[in-house]
């Protein structure tokens, strides 16, 4: 099946001004989300949690570190992404590391890709899109899931 990230970004998969303590609770969220839709059964925190601990995915991103947790596609329905933009950031491993660098992830990106085939090339476009200082800036001053959308639309129609 031929997609991009974009087809994947719904409304009902972002939360702004997200309230959570920590990476479990920000992951439960999201994963919420993709159980509320249809994309993902609730196993599937527990797989991204796991592979956190193990594989951190905070991205030292300006203005603010991101963080692009996923997991191994078993719990999945349909591929989906997640997005949850934090009112105060939490802590998540820095990307490459064994988790000791930390970083204060403001958004979060939880991938959610069905065929594992097309998990790096999703990851590859998100890194792409999370380039963009003024995008991420935009996104933690997003009012709601459809400003955050359409800030993301924005961007990746002036990058090509």
């Amino acid at each position: 099946m031929q997609y991009t990230l974009v087809d994947l970004l719904k409304p009902e998969h972002i939360a702004t001004g997200l309230e959570s303590q920590d990476t479990g609770q920000v992951i439960h969220a999201l994963t919420d989300l993709l159980v509320q839709s249809g994309s993902a059964g609730p196993e599937f925190a527990d797989d991204v949690l796991t592979r956190e601990q193990t594989f951190p995915t905070g991205l030292p991103t300006q203005p603010v570190p991101v963080a692009i947790p996923h997991a191994d596609p078993v719990h999945l329905i349909r591929s989906a992404v997640a997005i949850g933009v934090l009112k105060t950031p939490v802590q998540f491993g820095q990307m490459g590391t064994d988790g000791s660098t930390i970083l204060d992830a403001k958004i979060v990106f939880l991938l959610a890709i069905k065929e594992r085939e097309k998990q790096v090339e999703m990851i590859q476009q998100l890194i792409a899109l999370i380039q963009s200082p003024d995008l991420l800036l935009g996104l933690t001053r997003a009012k709601d899931a459809n400003e955050a959308l359409r800030l993301i639309h924005q961007t990746l129609h002036l990058s090509r």
